[in-house]
């Protein structure tokens, strides 16, 4: 049995905003995965009220390993979390309460660095898009040819994990409109959940929690009555 205990010291008046997070993306992560035993997230101490404690009962170091990655002794946040935290630490014990690797620390610079890295990298890869390919639903016969596909799934991701508007979205990604309406398409005929499902399965463990907010807030966003035509 491994013990995992992540500690974070919170900046002030963050823990909402914080547990809020983690009720969202790591904690459902981390139930679902196998292995995982128990889960528990300490109340706040009225002495030391911006101290965050989420501690995890992992059947043994494999199962922690399958979660978290080879680097399982690494700090993992997710991506939002970076400007609430000043510093956290993370230690891992065995059934006997000895202490097991290394603890790990990390300060607000550094998760800041990782989380601007994280929310960089939106392109979909060769073997990613070998999955998602077949997902998708065949194109019209008839009538002008369709944008491209995976750069108009590229330019959905980058507007669920940047925030940006439709109508910002870099050129690179073809048009803001015609993203918005395959994505108001895949939603209405069930493609969009077969994506995501397919896409989180190709990625490890900090991969899967840098995009968790990204894919449950992913209903459509708005567009502007003054945005351009879709092609």
């Amino acid at each position: 049995m491994i013990l995992r205990i992540f500690r974070a010291r919170l900046k002030p008046n963050s823990r909402e905003a914080f547990e809020r997070l983690c009720q969202e993306s790591s904690i459902p992560l981390m139930r679902a995965a196998q292995g995982m035993l128990a889960l528990h997230v300490g109340k706040p101490l009225a002495n030391h009220p911006d101290e965050f404690v989420l501690i995890s009962v992992w059947r043994d170091l494999p199962s922690l390993k399958a979660f978290v990655g080879e680097h399982w002794e690494d700090i993992i946040i997710v991506p939002g979390e970076a400007e609430l935290i000043e510093s956290a630490t993370v230690s891992h014990y065995d059934e006997m309460f000895q202490h097991v690797g290394e603890t790990r620390g990390m300060g607000a610079y550094l998760m800041e660095q990782w989380e601007t890295a994280a929310l960089e990298h939106v392109h979909v890869s060769e073997e990613q898009w070998a999955h998602i390919r077949p997902l998708l639903p065949p194109p019209r016969r008839e009538g002008r040819p369709r944008a491209d596909e995976r750069r108009t799934l590229e330019g959905i991701l980058y507007v669920l994990r940047t925030g940006c508007r439709w109508q910002d979205i870099p050129a690179e990604y073809g048009s803001g409109v015609t993203c918005w309406r395959r994505l108001a398409q895949w939603e209405a005929d069930g493609t969009w959940e077969r994506i995501w499902a397919t896409l989180l399965a190709t990625l490890d463990t900090p991969g899967r929690l840098a995009w968790a907010q990204a894919f449950l807030k992913g209903t459509i966003v708005p567009m502007r009555r003054n945005a351009r035509r879709a092609r």
